[in-house]
């Protein structure tokens, strides 16, 4: 069969997300178009993404397939997390005994990244929980929080210290820093056999969920070719920092923020409040949704951030984590639910039904929240992943 032949466009946003689309349709996987959507707000938002969920949800295939899609295959590096990483020498590199640093698959990905700076380059950490992120990513991370825009290019501090390098480095590792072309996906499953991620990692990503699964087959349709031509400003960060944010951009993120004020009220209660960091990333992202309004509501994405930024925070056995959960059910429930005393999981599930198919504003969070409060009724403890 004769593959349809890619679409022919300038590479606006929101057609090339279209093709993307069908391409990952074609290949048997089912995403919604709004699925592909987010990834691709929070991958611009942040060059760090976390997909989590049970085992078979697609995990590894999203940020793969998307990669084929748009001809970036060959730019796409799986590096399976081992459970003995104890420090980033299995990932960045090390020093040999003859003072020469040997680089491993990540660090070899950044200097490829660097040599062709219109590409993009993708990094899949598969399983990254397996061992505990912070003593193998930590400096990564680090070296990311130091991002800020020059010109239209986005640069950070070095990743290899001097000393690291040697008495006679390696002219492609001095000064190598994270190109603005690279973006690193991990999957996690959130099991017994793995770790839990601290907050430090939490702050610094998008945590995007994935257990919705969808068991009839995908309908068939006639296969789709990658498309050509799809540079790194299609993914390139708009807004690094606050200042990168124009005072008309930030009255149209203003009605965000007075929600993001409410919500950290809440938080508070139980200590699990949010800085400035997810703030901001929080307006990135809504700011970056204007390139496909027509693909993502305001209300779908504000419901996506609050999945992924506010939620995952959000664990614990006291009564006062149960209490955020509820405020939290109210305020997203607002005018349309009489709560009056009712507090058992058992009535608000009732009462709530099912959120997708309410006229609520953010049902993905509600219909979380609401499983959240029924492991904390009924086991005494609760958490976004468990």
């Amino acid at each position: 069969m004769k593959a349809k032949t890619q679409l022919q466009t300038q590479h606006h946003p929101r057609a090339i997300l279209g093709q993307i689309h069908e391409y990952i349709s074609g290949n048997g996987f089912f995403f919604t178009k709004q699925e592909i959507g987010n990834f691709f707000l929070s991958l611009k938002t942040k060059p760090f993404v976390i997909l989590a969920g049970i085992s078979g949800t697609g995990k590894t295939q999203l940020p793969r397939q998307f990669a084929a899609a748009i001809g970036a295959k060959a730019n796409c590096c799986l590096i399976p997390v081992r459970p003995d990483w104890t420090d980033n020498t299995d990932l960045i590199g090390y020093t040999d005994l003859r003072g020469n640093f040997r680089t491993q698959a990540l660090t070899r990905q950044v200097i490829k990244a660097h040599q062709y700076p219109d590409e993009i380059f993708f990094v899949i950490l598969d399983e990254m929980n397996l061992a505990r992120v912070e003593y193998y990513l930590s400096d990564f991370l680090s070296i990311m929080e130091t991002r800020e825009k020059v010109g239209d290019t986005v640069i950070t501090d070095p990743l290899i210290s001097t000393e690291l390098l040697g008495e006679h480095p390696d002219p492609d590792l001095m000064n190598l820093t994270i190109p603005d072309n690279l973006y690193l996906i991990g999957t996690v499953n959130m099991d017994e056999t793995t770790h839990p991620f601290s907050r430090k990692v939490l702050d610094r990503a998008n945590s995007i969920e994935m257990n919705q699964v969808h068991l009839d087959w995908t309908i068939s349709q006639e296969p789709v070719e990658p498309l050509s031509g799809v540079y790194n400003d299609f993914l390139r960060a708009n807004f690094v920092q606050p200042k990168d944010v124009s005072e008309a951009e930030k009255e149209k993120v203003k009605n965000t923020l007075a929600l993001l004020m409410k919500i950290n009220e809440i938080l508070k209660m139980a200590d699990l409040q949010f800085g400035y960091r997810t703030r901001d990333e929080f307006a990135f992202y809504m700011l970056n949704r204007m390139e496909i309004r027509e693909l993502v509501s305001e209300n779908e994405a504000t419901d996506f951030q609050i999945m992924q930024k506010i939620l995952p925070r959000i664990h614990g056995s006291s009564r006062r984590v149960g209490e955020v959960i509820l405020d939290l059910l109210k305020l997203f429930t607002e005018g349309k639910m009489n709560w009056e005393d009712e507090v058992y999981a058992s009535e608000i599930i009732e009462r709530i039904g099912n959120p997708r198919k309410r006229n609520f504003v953010y049902p993905r969070s509600i219909e979380k929240l609401m499983l959240m409060y029924r492991r904390f009724e009924e086991d005494g403890f609760t958490s976004f992943w468990i």
